[in-house]
């Protein structure tokens, strides 16, 4: 039986798979299961049993190591930014936007499995598949090959250091927004202190027409409104 398995004829299939996928990856996959249930969308699922059977579950994992290789990458490139500046920064290499721009890039849904639907339902369908085939990065290589490939797609895809440059006025950007558009902007910062907390630390809530967008944190008031600020920026599709 042990030499049966040695002598396993490979799947066509499978080792097309491989080569197209080491193109994209830089390097060759082992265990093609992790990087072919990363590249199934629910939607190809034909049964009720087959509910696992797809990305889903490697998307929530990826999409974690994701911001921790970001988190990092920032923290030990940029020593002198505050705990606001980076985490503004991180949200803009790690949204739904710039994650569906670097799975086009790759061409990833050519090698996808689904079916399609209505836009609205598959808009981050590429998106999410490239969360999961981070997680199944992580399991077929490890987190250090993973961090490899994550630092290499941000460097190649986004001026890290120009975003961190326009990282400093969201404010203004939603208060020209405002302007043109012709809506209500109210933003309010207050002092606050949470329960967990010995230091106080100032809290921005911003609504337009009325309605409440986003709430930002901060250790001053000016990261506070910049967080807030580019919440909204972003719910409004406007943050990059």
């Amino acid at each position: 039986m042990f030499l049966s398995f040695l002598f396993r004829k490979k799947n066509p299939k499978d080792e097309k798979l491989r080569k197209q996928l080491e193109k994209i990856l830089g390097f060759k996959p082992k265990e093609i299961l992790y990087y072919k249930m990363a590249l199934r969308h629910a939607s190809a699922n034909q049964k009720q049993k087959e509910i696992r059977y797809n990305n889903e579950r490697l998307e929530f994992l990826g999409d974690s190591v994701i911001s921790t290789i970001a988190s990092v990458m920032l923290y030990e490139k940029y020593p002198q930014s505050t705990e606001g500046e980076l985490s503004v920064l991180r949200s803009m290499l790690v949204s739904r936007k710039s994650l569906n721009r670097v799975a086009n890039e790759l061409q990833l849904k050519r090698l996808m499995q689904y079916k399609e639907g209505r836009t609205n339902e598959q808009k981050n369908i590429t998106g999410n598949s490239f969360e999961a085939l981070v997680g199944a990065i992580f399991f077929d290589k490890g987190y250090a090959v993973c961090d490899k490939f994550v630092r290499g797609i941000f460097e190649h895809y986004f001026d890290v250091e120009n975003l961190m440059k326009h990282n400093s006025d969201y404010k203004s950007r939603l208060l020209q927004y405002s302007q043109k558009e012709k809506f209500a902007l109210d933003i309010d910062t207050f002092e606050s202190m949470e329960a967990c907390e010995k230091l106080y630390h100032f809290v921005t809530e911003i609504c337009i027409d009325g309605k409440f967008m986003a709430s930002g944190k901060g250790w001053t008031k000016k990261e506070a409104e910049q967080m807030a600020s580019y919440e909204v920026l972003k719910i409004l599709g406007r943050e990059l």
